[in-house]
């Protein structure tokens, strides 16, 4: 188990959230990891890491896993054109793919798209391809707080 997962059950136990933790095969898609924990795509918490071409900053954007990020609005959010972090690791401490929606623990402004808010309950790697935690939507955004914005395409789902 990595440093960030003991940093996320830290502020779930701090918060008094309740949730549930997962130990599994390793995972490095949406896909992969809705099907091994045998949940909905919908509810995955799919977390991206960018960086912003002007400031070179980066920051960490949330959304359900079937969900496309649209650029145009990430632009329009952050105020610059942006690119995705070629090394999530750099800027977080976690591999690809195991980079969890929660930037208050990685370092990173956190922004979650509005339609995450569709699941009662959220499902995300937790700063391994091995762990993984459930959650209730409204507990994370009460434990996280992360400015919530529109950032995702048409529903690529119909």
């Amino acid at each position: 188990m990595t440093e960030a997962y003991h940093k996320i059950i830290a502020l779930l136990e701090k918060n008094e959230a309740k949730y549930t933790a997962f130990h599994h095969a390793p995972t490095v898609s949406s896909e992969e990891s809705a099907r091994i924990k045998g949940t909905s795509l919908h509810g995955g918490a799919k977390a991206i890491v960018i960086q912003g071409k002007k400031t070179r900053s980066y920051a960490l954007f949330v959304m359900p896993g079937d969900l496309r990020m649209d650029g145009k609005k990430v632009s329009a959010v952050i105020g610059e054109k942006f690119s995705f972090a070629p090394d999530p690791e750099i800027a977080t401490g976690c591999v690809r793919g195991s980079v969890p929606p929660l930037g208050s623990v990685i370092g990173l402004k956190t922004y979650c798209d509005k339609r995450l808010a569709e699941n009662e309950t959220i499902h995300f790697n937790a700063g391994s391809l091995t762990d993984s935690v459930s959650m209730k939507y409204v507990d994370y955004i009460a434990i996280e707080n992360p400015e919530i914005v529109d950032v995702t395409e048409m529903d690529v789902r119909e």
